[in-house]
């Protein structure tokens, strides 16, 4: 089953981030701790580490504000299909958690 990227909450005033560039493409794979993408708030811009192992599909498109704990894209185990995005679990669901 696929795992959400979500938007992370970097700043404690912070409730959404703008995505403003990805490291890795559209089904690209990525490793765990690599860089994935970047994230402006209002006070800095960072960038963000993929917490697993995976290829990354359904991407935001850079430039997107995206609210915090809600997808930016998700990342799919080697050889598992993929399908059309799937649905996003409520924010603070248990059993997802960020990459």
């Amino acid at each position: 089953m696929p795992i959400e990227i979500i938007m992370p909450k970097v700043d404690m005033d912070m409730d959404s981030g703008k995505l403003i560039a990805w490291h890795v493409g559209e089904g690209g794979k990525v490793e765990k701790g690599a860089p994935l993408f970047d994230i402006e708030t209002d006070k800095a811009a960072m960038e963000i580490e993929a917490e697993a192992d995976g290829h990354v599909h359904h991407r935001v498109a850079e430039g997107t504000v995206v609210p915090i704990g809600q997808p930016v894209a998700w990342l799919y185990a080697e050889g598992e299909a993929v399908g059309p995005p799937p649905t996003a679990a409520p924010a603070g669901s248990a059993g997802r958690g960020p990459v």
